[in-house]
């Protein structure tokens, strides 16, 4: 998809009448094209656009036009964004250059007077990089103000650039650590250490909605890239107890959204369904038009998950069901919700709708999203006793993933992917002795409270054809039970 109809999908259908109205305005010529490829990707006409504009193949005009559009797009956002900037940073910078011009004039009084209702302003609103510039022209001219004391003002801009610095060595840490986790992936949560050492990174008071949002992004992107979000949890609890203390403006609401769907999605993978569910309730309340689209669909995967997994799995189906724009992620869900439910041939209808490759899967939505992917749909393949597809996904799953998902540390998949295989070929096997201990020798369990939720899910499976038990059920007891054993000894029914 082009960087022209990502950008169109955005919009809400009032930023899109917005966008034509904007286009209106700065068209100088009459035939411009401009609207009319606009509302023709807004439609989602895609494809052959050269020819349905020119009425004729003009690729080159059409090519020219896609980039005219975009840049006024760009334009579009740029003024939109400026003028609908929060009230009280607008106020702010108003008033500095006010009080700058009033200095200037010699009113010194009055100037003085304008900057510190600025600075009440910042002060209020952690507008800290506009508090350098009101300290700044304070230091000019506190000179000439005799009821100031220049040590108060100079230790209030030193203290802000404190509040400076640490922000800045939050975001210093924040590139760092993306960066060595793009391109180093095992011992994430050791990176993660180092990279707070280095850059002497706790979470206090005095950080911003950004700041915070910023290091519980680093701790999920590193609990994701371990499938440990045991370790973090703590910390992004931490986190958050300091945005509770904190007052949110319109200013703040975007990065306030994130951290809560952040809460949310912790809450899951920690198997707190409830308190998942509460956080993406809290969040709903907040949300609105305008970062409704960004948020829709996470938040219902979220929410869909937590209710199946807390046993409501007709409520988690309608959900997916009932969303007309259905994204790959609600795809690959609700096949997973059919799986629980036996409907495997409603599993199988739902993934073969998933027809791009899966390189362009792993560049939308990453690499382990695309191997739970094609382990469901080898469960599915086995399920529904499809002989040659399960040999030849067997085949293609360790081609293609076994050294990255080794390199990944996930060697865990693979080894599931081989029992998965062995119970297709000789489904009496799971129930012998030497399967139990191959089971029990390929995987290191480290317990309920920090077991990865999805290879729960997965390993579910193997356990409901072992005890020849429902699926559903079997997982919902994996998920939820206090001592974790995925294969318990005693109970064990071999022969």
């Amino acid at each position: 998809m082009s960087a022209l109809f990502q950008l169109i999908n955005t919009f809400t259908a009032e930023e899109q009448h917005q966008v034509i109205q904007f286009l209106k305005n700065k068209n100088r010529r009459g035939d411009t094209k401009n609207i009319e490829l606009f509302k023709k990707v807004c439609k989602g006409e895609t494809t052959n656009l050269h020819e349905s504009l020119y009425k004729k193949p003009n690729r080159n005009a059409y090519h020219a036009l896609n980039k005219r559009l975009l840049d006024s797009l760009l334009d579009f956002i740029a003024s939109k964004s400026f003028s609908e900037e929060s009230g009280e940073e607008m106020m702010t910078l108003k008033l500095i250059m006010a009080g700058r011009i009033l200095f200037e004039q010699k009113l010194i009084k009055l100037g003085w007077k304008t900057i510190c209702k600025a600075e009440a302003l910042a002060v209020n609103y952690e507008l800290y990089t506009a508090l350098h510039e009101i300290y700044d022209t304070q230091l000019q001219y506190v000179h000439l103000i005799e009821h100031i004391n220049f040590e108060d003002v100079l230790v209030k801009s030193s203290k802000n650039l404190e509040h400076l610095n640490s922000a800045f060595k939050l975001q210093q840490a924040y590139a760092s650590l993306k960066n060595q986790l793009q391109n180093t992936t095992p011992n994430a949560l050791n990176i993660l250490e180092e990279t707070f050492k280095r850059f002497e990174i706790m979470p206090n008071e005095e950080f911003t909605y950004k700041s915070l949002f910023q290091f519980m992004d680093l701790l999920s992107d590193t609990a994701e890239l371990e499938s440990d979000y045991y370790h973090i949890a703590p910390l992004m609890e931490e986190a958050f107890t300091f945005i509770k203390q904190k007052n949110t403006s319109e200013k703040h609401s975007y990065y306030h959204l994130q951290i809560l769907y952040l809460m949310a999605s912790n809450a899951f993978r920690n198997k707190k369904f409830k308190k998942s569910i509460a956080y993406l309730e809290e969040l709903n309340t907040q949300l609105t038009d305008k970062y409704r689209n960004q948020f829709y669909i996470s938040a219902l995967v979220l929410r869909s998950l937590a209710l199946n997994y807390l046993g409501h799995y007709n409520q988690a189906i309608l959900l997916c069901e009932n969303v007309k724009d259905k994204s790959p992620r609600v795809q690959l869900l609700l096949m997973t919700l059919y799986f629980h439910q036996n409907r495997f041939k409603d599993a199988y209808t739902t993934y073969k709708k998933l027809n791009h490759s899966d390189q362009f899967y792993e560049k939308q939505l990453g690499l382990l999203w695309v191997v739970k992917k094609e382990i469901i749909a080898l469960l599915l393949l086995i399920e529904l006793d499809k002989l040659d597809l399960v040999l030849q996904k067997q085949k293609s799953l360790h081609k293609r993933f076994f050294n990255k998902l080794l390199a990944l540390g996930e060697e865990r998949a693979m080894h599931f992917i081989k029992l998965a295989g062995m119970y297709y070929d000789n489904p009496q096997i799971v129930t012998t002795v030497s399967f139990l201990e191959q089971v029990e020798g390929s995987f290191k369990w480290v317990g309920n409270d920090r077991e990865d939720l999805f290879a729960m899910s997965f390993y579910a499976w193997l356990k409901s054809k072992m005890y020849k038990r429902n699926l559903y059920e079997v997982t919902l007891e994996l998920v939820n039970q206090t001592n974790y054993s995925l294969l318990p000894h005693l109970s064990y029914p071999v022969y």
